[in-house]
């Protein structure tokens, strides 16, 4: 009965939408427009058309399942040999790869130009959040929303045993990396949080426990969005990753232009992405006016008086009205996110706020630990944060006991890299979920500081630390086009059944290399997973294919 409600609103919503391009086409095509018309009739179409599409398309998933896994189990073994073949040929291989490369890159960017119109279309039935708030689209398909110990104390989880034994007869002078799986997972679910409203944000950290009256406190500078809450003497600072409806996140990833950064303690400290330097903005706090008035004369004494200074009167309004919206065109805030003064949000950095607040809850307290972490661009700007700290030399490095990024893209060169110390580089983690595209960009660009954690998409994890020799970090490997993948993947096929319709359905409509970038992928590994291998000096890229028989011949299994 529900879903029939649900029906019956979504024909009438769809109605009451695809009516407006109807009427404007009618006016224009009765003045003479009749391409315009035209155009604003197709727009009725596809109005009409795609939300039904979608509904029905998830009903069938949810109707269709078992023969759905059926199917997609016979596919994955009749294509498995093929495939193997393909991705062995020296000519079918490559040029194979470069086609699907190709059709992949155009139907994202037509996935991108409508997701509005999808969020609206799945947010009627994918359901509330006990907030009452509708999920964000990068949870929405998400079956974990949230478990009350997805989010446990970071201070009392032990770190992996396994690099101890991998590190038990290194000889080399280089720091252990301070791994844990299970800080790992929480920091992972935090980040999938920090997509959400602040009410979202502060239900979910309230009932795991989090001090989230005395300690919490969302941060937001222009289009960056983090926050900083504290549990048992662990500080956690999270930076939100990429909005699907914030078009000022995309114009941060694609300011991929280097910046030199420098020190005045520690020199130079390499090359930079642009964008993500300049979103975590400067290291002080800035002196701003919270408002901005003007002063308005007005002369009656005479009619050419009265109008001449009402017009002037009338201009200044104006000037300050066009200057105060070309300001928030072009550099745009996200006030909703931190709910503060518009003021402040443009002048008051994330990095100084962030700071500040976490040396507040640290007083004098040196047993408090502070943890950094982010998905996709909230990962990118978490390491940005850390490295402002190194270029500042800043109090809150004695507490830092580790940064880890889930999802993050390059974001400096070699010499960036280098400018992060041993003891800062044994405490930084970069996982990457199989295919994920987001790590492996942009391509120029040098691996971030710290270790690779990869994992693969049967949830096996495999840990390459930083060259001994060299401390230079371990790339990714590239994306395995030539490799069943996606819904064709056996792992994939057997979680199937225990996925939401939502997620289902975005799997679908997504290509796998953007599937895999779902945080969703990364806190159920890291919570169901476990390490497998520490690889020590690693030379080529890190990372295992999922179907490669070669795949157990590391340096040092566990």
């Amino acid at each position: 009965m529900k879903q029939d409600n649900n029906f019956k609103l979504l024909i009438q919503i769809v109605l009451l939408i695809a009516l407006i391009p109807t009427l404007v086409g009618y006016y224009v095509q009765s003045k003479g427009h009749w391409i315009v018309g035209l155009f604003c009739y197709m727009g009725t179409v596809f109005v009409l058309t795609v939300p039904i599409m979608t509904y029905l398309t998830i009903r069938l998933i949810q109707h269709g399942m078992p023969f759905v896994l059926r199917l997609l189990s016979l596919l994955n073994r009749r294509l498995m040999p093929i495939a193997r073949f393909v991705s062995h040929s020296k000519l079918l291989g490559p040029l194979i790869n470069l086609f699907i490369r190709s059709q992949f890159f155009i139907s994202f960017i037509g996935l991108l130009m409508c997701d509005q119109l999808i969020r609206v279309v799945l947010g009627r039935f994918a359901g509330q959040h006990t907030t009452k708030r509708y999920l964000s689209l990068i949870n929405v398909g998400d079956v974990r929303f949230f478990p009350q110990d997805s989010l446990d104390d970071t201070a009392t989880q032990p770190e992996t045993k396994a690099i101890d034994a991998a590190y038990r007869d290194n000889k080399e002078n280089q720091e252990r990396p301070h791994y844990s799986l299970s800080v790992a997972h929480t920091l992972s679910v935090a980040s999938k949080l920090a997509y959400e409203d602040v009410a979202v944000v502060k239900y979910e950290l309230e009932v795991a426990g989090y001090e989230v009256e005395r300690t919490f406190k969302p941060i937001g500078y222009r289009n960056v969005c983090a926050y900083v809450v504290e549990k048992h003497n662990s500080i956690i600072l999270i930076f939100r990753g990429t909005n699907p409806l914030n078009i000022q996140n995309y114009v941060t990833n694609i300011d991929a232009g280097l910046s030199k950064v420098s020190s005045a303690t520690k020199g130079y400290m390499g090359r930079v992405h642009k964008g993500f330097w300049d979103a975590m903005g400067a290291t002080e706090m800035q002196q701003y006016q919270s408002s901005e008035s003007i002063h308005i004369e007005l002369n009656n004494t005479s009619l050419f008086k009265s109008i001449s200074s009402s017009l002037i009167g009338v201009l200044k309004l104006l000037k300050m009205l066009s200057l105060n919206i070309f300001t928030n065109v072009t550099d745009p805030i996200d006030a909703s996110w931190a709910g503060h003064d518009g003021a402040m949000l443009r002048h008051h950095s994330a990095y100084a706020q962030a700071e500040h607040h976490i040396l507040e809850l640290i007083g004098d307290n040196k047993d408090k630990k502070l943890y950094v972490a982010g998905h996709s661009l909230g990962g990118a700007l978490a390491t940005v944060f850390v490295a402002k700290m190194i270029q500042i030399d800043s109090r809150l490095i004695q507490q830092f006991e580790g940064l880890y990024t889930f999802g993050q893209p390059n974001i400096g060169d070699r010499d960036f890299g280098k400018s992060f110390t041993a003891d800062i580089n044994c405490k930084i983690f970069n996982h990457t979920y199989n295919n994920d595209v987001v790590p492996r960009i942009p391509f120029w660009y040098s691996p971030p500081p710290g270790t690779l954690v990869f994992i693969d998409s049967s949830y096996k994890i495999s840990i390459y630390p930083p060259s001994q020799k060299t401390q230079d970090p371990v790339p990714v490997r590239p994306i395995s086009y030539l490799h069943l993948s996606g819904l064709l993947n056996r792992s994939v096929i057997r979680r199937l059944k225990s996925e939401t319709s939502t997620r289902i359905l975005f799997r679908v409509l997504f290509p796998f290399f953007i599937n895999d970038h779902f945080p969703s992928d990364y806190s159920d590994a890291l919570l169901n997973g476990h390490v497998e291998w520490v690889i020590l000096d690693e030379e080529g890229e890190g990372g295992n294919i999922d179907d490669d028989d070669d795949r157990r011949s590391f340096q040092s299994p566990i």
